[in-house]
């Protein structure tokens, strides 16, 4: 026997701390102005669905809390799992809800259900079988039609495992992405004030924190909270986020920026072979006017809106990246790398979702988009074996032809592209091998030293030389200090081409 109200074994008052509603930035200013005024009048009673859909550990949930203390209203917990020892299934999930509508619908409530994953997943597995039968979709949809208060589903289901007869019985839904710098360093400010760590960890600090780690806010939590346990001294305490933070991060496949973003120190135009008549002191111009009219809005009220995508092709070495990351330096802009590899998703459907995020959170950052070895994404349909390998570059496609901002695309395997994608660059620069004054350029950027007219001709006659290739000659050099001469260095540059196709090629007269 137990003493407690019947209905506490289905849901109970949310009695979590709340974070504040300025922590959610733009989600609390745009979505949620809209989402209080609905929520408040329903506040004495009546239906209303409210669905908060996307990535886990996006803040779904704090946001739900924090909204309902917002429009004023009480939040009650639908519970899961296991309570009091018990395991709660899905139909007692259900059967929860519907005591809710008769027991707390006279006004001022409202019930948020959070897992909702297994309750609105009505479309079936990845192989096709439906993965509930029709005539619990029927109940779930009778569910939602008969809520007599209003109630925040939230869920970490991609809305096509939702069928569509669900989908659209929600009133009103917020799709949750993946965390922006700007709100994750939000989130690292608000653990460190929230567990008193500013002595161990400067709020200072939380801007770069967020920059290197792409994790989620309950890994955040998750790795503040553990470095607080062991209690390290100040000039420790850093080094143990990084230790505790890395695997995390390997478990949940997020990435580490290991800050290189920027341009090497002695990087210079000078010297590049870039085939054509746009240069890039001309390319930086135009990328710079467009920033200056977008920021005007003039770009949106043109008719033919004009895009600034940019596409950088040619063999490794030749100089795109660090272009791109010179291109972001000069416009003091913010820079977002994303490798083909980053947005490969291993389900259907998730290199697309993946995709979308990737301009999505470019657009609110207001950032430059840099997609390295795009031709992994953007390969010729014709050549696809699969359905998702034409959606994916359909998708791609679809993202760039809408997007506002910079993006800039670069490829080792020009020929590989789509045809389609070509003409959705604005500017098509070909980086080639250098010629002979950029050969001496960079060799003597590079190494420092002079070249006599004999050494000028013999590094003259080596074919397909790269910036990068001098850059690996520098570094496999630096150890042997004054034992390096010059002969040396072209010795090395000569062994980098002897191991390209290209230069092969040129030898045997092809």
């Amino acid at each position: 026997m137990d003493g407690s109200p019947l209905d506490e074994r289905y849901y109970r008052a949310d009695t979590e701390e709340r974070l504040p509603w300025g922590f959610f930035g733009r989600l609390a200013s745009d979505v949620g102005a809209v989402l209080k005024d609905m929520l408040r009048a329903r506040k004495a009673g009546g239906r209303l669905n409210i669905l908060f859909y996307g990535i886990p550990g996006t803040g779904k949930t704090s946001f739900a809390r924090s909204l309902a203390s917002e429009a004023g209203l009480r939040a009650y917990d639908l519970l899961q799992g296991e309570s009091d020892g018990k395991n709660i299934s899905a139909e007692t999930r259900l059967a929860g809800i519907q005591i809710f509508n008769a027991r707390m619908a006279s006004g001022g409530n409202v019930l948020v259900i959070d897992e909702a994953d297994e309750l609105l997943r009505t479309t079936g597995s990845m192989f096709g079988e439906r993965s509930r039968a029709g005539s619990e979709k029927g109940v779930i949809n009778t569910i939602l039609d008969g809520m007599k208060s209003p109630a925040i589903w939230i869920s970490n289901a991609a809305a096509d495992e939702m069928d569509e007869s669900v989908r659209r019985r929600f009133d009103y839904s917020v799709r949750f992405r993946s965390l922006s710098p700007a709100q994750r360093e939000k989130i690292w400010r608000n653990n460190i004030r929230r567990l008193d760590m500013g002595s161990l960890i400067p709020e200072s600090s939380a801007a770069a924190l967020a920059e290197r780690y792409e994790t989620s806010a309950g890994g955040i939590t998750m790795v503040l909270e553990n470095v607080k346990r062991l209690n390290p001294d100040s000039d420790h305490a850093a080094e143990l986020v990084e230790r505790i933070m890395r695997p995390h991060c390997e478990l949940m496949h997020s990435a580490i920026q290991d800050g290189k973003g920027k341009p090497a120190s002695d990087y210079s135009l000078e010297g590049l072979n870039i085939k054509g008549d746009v240069g890039l002191d001309r390319i930086l111009s135009a990328v710079r006017n467009f920033q200056s009219e977008r920021a005007r809005g003039v770009a949106s009220r043109q008719a033919d809106r004009p895009r600034m995508n940019l596409l950088l092709w040619g063999p490794p070495g030749t100089g795109k990246t660090e272009y791109v990351k010179y291109l972001a330096s000069e416009l003091k802009s913010k820079l977002i790398v994303k490798m083909g590899s980053d947005l490969l998703d291993m389900y259907v459907g998730g290199t697309e979702e993946r995709i979308a995020a990737a301009f999505a959170e470019a657009e609110s950052e207001k950032a430059i988009l840099f997609l390295d070895e795009i031709d992994g994404l953007l390969q010729s349909r014709t050549r696809a074996d699969h359905s998702w390998e034409v959606t994916q570059v359909n998708e791609l496609l679809h993202q760039m032809e809408n997007f506002s901002g910079v993006m800039v695309g670069a490829t080792n395997f020009f020929d590989n592209l789509d045809p389609a994608v070509l003409r959705r660059f604005t500017f098509k620069i070909e980086f080639g091998y250098l010629d002979d004054a950029g050969k001496r350029a960079f060799f003597e950027r590079m190494f420092g030293s002079k070249l006599t007219a004999e050494e000028s001709a013999r590094l003259d006659a080596v074919p397909c030389l790269a910036p990068g290739d001098f850059r690996t000659v520098r570094q496999s050099l630096f150890y042997l200090g004054s034992e390096v001469d010059n002969a040396m260095r072209i010795g090395e540059l000569e062994k980098e081409s002897s191991m390209k196709t290209d230069a092969r090629r040129a030898r045997i007269g092809f």
